[in-house]
């Protein structure tokens, strides 16, 4: 066994021996076989219950000479696969994605408290997550009486903490930490440079400008269409017809994941 492998079990064995992992391991399997309600009522208890693993291993280890493998025991990576090991949850056998968001939340709010408890904290017995103010909604929707629009946007200075729901967890934790995503921007088009959001607007726009064009029979119709133009407007509408449902049904059902790097089923 080489050096390095040694480490990494020593540290796998430290992890497993540490004695807050029986709350962990006990409100993990609860999480695991519950399927509803689970952001409210439980994520909080396995934050708080991660958050003791974090604090026990910190007082285990303070005294250690700290080693990246010493820090990354307690990272996101490796406290995600920690709690699934604690409850033998195997992605290989079935992803369940509605407990690996609450895990990786849960870890979020864990490591946010520990590091920035004036910011962060977790309230177990109530089944609540407290965040500053600020931090969470860093502006404020101001109204305007007589201005068009009628809002403006204002920076949000309250420091007191506010009981916050779940999605706000990713925002508070990326803003905090580096989140690195493997994705890359697939939505530009390389000769234009506008995102497919835009494309899609513009496109609209242009056609109701050629549809009127082509009622009234104005003379300008022919400086926006061709034989080729037409040709492609009839491979929209026969593509139109066939995926529109499909992408519709994508976008009301699926979210990106927790790491960014796939779609997976909402959360309801």
């Amino acid at each position: 066994m080489t050096k390095e492998n040694k480490k990494v079990e020593d540290k796998q064995d430290l992890m497993m021996s540490l004695k807050s992992n029986d709350a962990l391991q006990k409100i993990l399997s609860s999480a695991l076989k519950t399927t509803t309600g689970l952001e409210n009522s439980v994520l909080p208890k396995i934050a708080d219950a991660i958050k003791n693993v974090i604090l026990e291993y910190k007082k285990t280890t303070e005294k250690q000479t700290q080693t990246d493998q010493t820090i990354k025991a307690i990272q996101t990576k490796a406290l995600r696969e920690h709690a699934y090991s604690l409850v033998n949850y195997d992605r290989k056998q079935g992803i369940n994605s509605s407990f690996e968001t609450l895990v990786t939340r849960a870890i979020y709010s864990a490591i946010t408290s520990v590091d920035y408890p004036n910011e962060v904290q977790i309230d177990a017995k109530n089944s609540t997550i407290f965040v500053m103010s600020k931090i969470a909604v860093p502006f404020k929707v101001q109204q305007l009486k007589g201005v068009k629009g009628g809002t403006t946007k204002v920076p949000n200075t309250d420091t007191n903490l506010v009981p916050v729901h779940t999605g706000i967890i990713d925002k508070v934790y990326r803003s905090k930490y580096a989140v690195p995503s493997r994705r890359r921007a697939k939505t530009k088009d390389a000769k234009t440079e506008l995102t497919f959001k835009e494309l899609a607007k513009e496109f609209l726009k242009m056609f109701n400008k050629i549809s009127v064009l082509a009622k009234t029979k104005n003379g300008e119709f022919v400086d926006y269409i061709d034989e080729k133009s037409i040709e492609t407007l009839g491979n929209i509408k026969a593509s139109f017809d066939a995926e529109y449902n499909n992408i519709r049904n994508t976008y009301d059902k699926y979210e990106i994941d927790i790491d960014g790097e796939k779609l997976v089923k909402k959360v309801a």
